[in-house]
């Protein structure tokens, strides 16, 4: 829940804080990356290289923001986007055949959609939000890519 508030849809924080606010780029996203027992968040931001250190200021800061947890406003919106996926994903033979192989893989059972439904409606910034103080964003690793060396933000708040 936390990476789709993050990233997922034109008022993500992403969005709003690198694009619309303050112009830093056109692209900008997050992405949960997992397997069974570990994973990750990758993030990317297209930019200027005038821009590539206030950009990468802007990214973790955001990160770093998810631990105050998640507001309603914003788990309404995902919980709206991530059903609207999931009807999507009834009319796409390689998309549900995508989904049926992942559950498969992580859950050695595959999940109907309407347990999935459950599942996102049952998402409450409670639940999301003892999981970010239990486990909160951190030990970050930077690949950036430009001529400029950009350095990892220790001291944002």
């Amino acid at each position: 829940g936390s990476v789709g508030v993050l990233s997922d849809g034109m008022s993500s924080r992403l969005v709003t804080e690198v694009r619309e606010k303050r112009g830093l780029c056109y692209a900008v996203f997050a992405v949960c990356h997992t397997l069974r027992d570990r994973g990750c968040v990758v993030c990317y931001a297209g930019t200027t290289t005038d821009r590539a250190q206030e950009t990468m200021d802007v990214l973790v800061r955001e990160l770093r923001r998810l631990a105050d947890g998640v507001r309603a406003d914003e788990l309404q919106r995902l919980k709206a986007r991530l059903k609207s996926a999931l009807i999507m994903q009834q009319e796409s033979s390689s998309s549900r055949s995508g989904s049926i192989a992942a559950d498969w893989y992580y859950l050695n059972r595959v999940q109907t959609l309407e347990h999935v439904r459950r599942i996102v409606e049952g998402l409450t910034c409670e639940s999301i939000n003892t999981y970010l103080i239990e486990h909160p964003p951190s030990d970050f690793t930077a690949v950036t890519l430009g001529p400029k060396r950009l350095e990892l933000p220790v001291d944002i708040p």
